[in-house]
């Protein structure tokens, strides 16, 4: 079955990481215990002193922020880091972005840190920039030999998918281009010989017809194939139960395509998924523990939201009320847990009459019906604050599936298979979809949202609500998605 840690870091990814954060920290540690050319004696602090612990948190800070500013820059996006041109270009901005953040703490808290042979942060902060740059310049050299040992040499577990249709055509391809995820596709097994061959998508990726289940475990044997992602359209019947069998009594694991899809993408696949893989599959548990933990993370992110944004706050209802006609807040009905209507509470970004003649519509790109602030509070999500009372009142969570309207809940429900079950949790200030998926304002980019939000219930911890608060900061700063 998919794990969430499968998702939110992959094998490849997290090796990737450790490695990225034992060269910072490497670096910074030796290269600012390095003496001057004139000194033969490192200045390493004595194995007695509890320096070296300072130090290495220090180091360990510093390997965090610039591993931060990476990600910012989508360098852990694999078809983003792949081209060797804008890798270079991304790592130059990361390393700005990095020493930008370093400047700033080495002002505020440059007595804190602690590092060998560099007595006063402030005034020799210029060793400390000339440690990033040599850092930045070794991870450049570190992903080409990263991505050269596992794709050179393709170690990876080796996965095959049994099936013709294009929906197992379509889950090999995935395979191929999620290089991060450890997985080395061999190929396509397919029911009969008189199924054809794999039809190339647009990027020209065909997956290699390894030949019909009548030699499947051979091959599985021959090549050491560890994984069978089974991935028939038409199972009744055609299932071939003796052949998988065979090979899972030698060791091989066997998976439906839903599993794989989901580890891949961190989504479900709504569209042909069958009730069985919800209704027997692991998740969707609803621990009384978790879910109390899930409260006290609301009612203290809220508050400490409300408490930090006050200033915002009061600033923002002045802009509102001097700007355009009406009142400062805009309260609408959306459904709630269980599909429970409440009101929403957000600062008002569209004039009074908005929806007076059009009755309730999709939110546009470029909405003519934004006021002038109402757009900067989007693209900032400041008009979102004033839900840190939905949360505390408890309608809403600060994660989970954001709450839709009841006109347009009637729609999606008819239009989309399973989407009530989005109503099985408290809707949340930001979520899985929000964090993956563009602002949506379609039945289509409905249905791709409740992947993710099925996802995400299925999947649901408090683990998994932190990562989504994290990967929320970034998608503010970078103001992705707002409308």
């Amino acid at each position: 079955m998919s794990t969430l840690a499968d998702q939110i870091i992959p094998r490849r990814k997290l090796l990737l990481m450790l490695s990225e954060t034992l060269l910072f920290m490497t670096v910074v540690l030796v290269g600012s215990s390095a003496p001057p050319l004139s000194n033969r004696h490192f200045m390493l602090f004595e194995p007695s002193s509890t320096e070296w612990l300072r130090a290495l948190l220090t180091s360990f800070t510093i390997s965090v922020i610039c591993q931060a500013s990476l990600s910012y820059n989508d360098l852990y996006d694999w078809k983003t880091a792949q081209n060797r041109a804008e890798l270079a270009n991304r790592l130059v901005h990361s390393a700005g972005y990095a020493l930008v953040m370093l400047g700033f703490l080495s002002l505020v808290a440059g007595s804190v840190f602690c590092l060998p042979g560099i007595t006063d942060l402030n005034r020799e902060t210029w060793k400390l920039i000339l440690l990033v740059g040599v850092a930045f310049v070794g991870i450049f050299a570190l992903r080409h030999a990263f991505h050269w040992f596992f794709y050179k040499w393709r170690f990876g577990e080796r996965v095959v998918v049994v099936g013709s249709s294009p929906e197992a055509h379509q889950l090999a391809r995935m395979v191929m281009d999620s290089a991060m995820s450890g997985y080395e596709l061999l190929g396509v097994v397919e029911e009969s010989p008189t199924q054809g061959t794999a039809p190339a998508d647009a990027s020209g990726a065909t997956p290699k017809v390894l030949g019909t289940l009548d030699n499947l475990r051979q091959l599985c044997r021959d090549e050491g194939i560890s994984r069978i992602v089974v991935a028939l359209k038409e199972r009744r019947g055609k299932l071939p139960t003796d052949r998988l069998l065979e090979c899972r009594m030698d060791g091989v694991l066997i998976e439906e395509r839903e599993a794989m899809y989901e580890r891949l993408t961190g989504k479900l696949a709504v569209e042909s998924m069958r009730p069985s893989y919800l209704i027997y599959g692991r998740g969707f548990a609803k621990d009384p523990l978790t879910l109390s933990l899930k409260r006290v993370l609301d009612i203290l992110a809220a508050l400490v939201g409300l408490v930090l944004s006050l200033p915002i706050c009061l600033v923002t209802a002045l802009l509102v009320k001097l700007t355009s006609k009406g009142p400062v807040f805009f309260c609408q009905e959306r459904t709630g847990e269980d599909g429970q209507p409440f009101r929403l509470i957000k600062f008002r970004t569209m004039r009074t009459d908005a929806e007076k003649e059009s009755g309730p519509v999709w939110a546009q790109k470029n909405d003519s019906r934004v006021t002038a602030i109402g757009r900067f509070l989007r693209l900032t999500r400041i008009d979102e604050i004033p839900q840190f009372l939905n949360i505390l009142g408890g309608q809403m969570s600060f994660v989970g599936p954001r709450p839709e309207r009841p006109h347009f809940v009637e729609q999606l429900q008819q239009a989309i298979p399973f989407y009530p079950l989005r109503h099985t949790v408290k809707p949340g200030l930001t979520g899985w979809a929000q964090v993956r998926h563009p602002y949506g304002a379609s039945i289509e980019d409905a249905q791709e949202k409740l992947r993710y939000d099925l996802y995400y219930i299925k999947n649901m911890s408090l683990l998994f609500d932190l990562h989504i608060m994290l990967r929320t900061v970034s998608v503010i700063l970078g103001g992705k998605g707002a409308r």
